[in-house]
């Protein structure tokens, strides 16, 4: 399988960590460069941004979003949402 990951704090981070322990395709992006190279050294492909992320995925794209609820949340739904294809997916 392959998804983006945005979003690399104690959830998403493990959820990275978890997904290519299993032999997934994992493209992130975390707002924190330092944070994107410690899972990039474990074998994700790093992003330096949020297009850059839908870039390096094949359609239809699945892309899970693990920030903090509320303004964040909503504005990485809002970005993506211009951004995605019909059939790509958000969760």
């Amino acid at each position: 399988m392959e998804i983006g990951m945005i979003g690399l704090g104690r959830m998403g981070g493990n959820m990275v960590t978890r997904l290519l322990n299993h032999g997934h395709k994992v493209v992130c992006y975390d707002k924190d460069p330092t944070v994107i190279e410690q899972y990039a050294s474990s074998g994700a492909i790093p992003s330096t941004s949020i297009e850059g992320l839908i870039s390096k995925l094949s359609t239809p794209r699945k892309i899970w979003v693990m920030v903090p609820h509320g303004e964040p949340t909503q504005t990485t739904i809002t970005k993506l949402s211009d951004l995605l294809d019909p059939e790509d997916i958000i969760i």
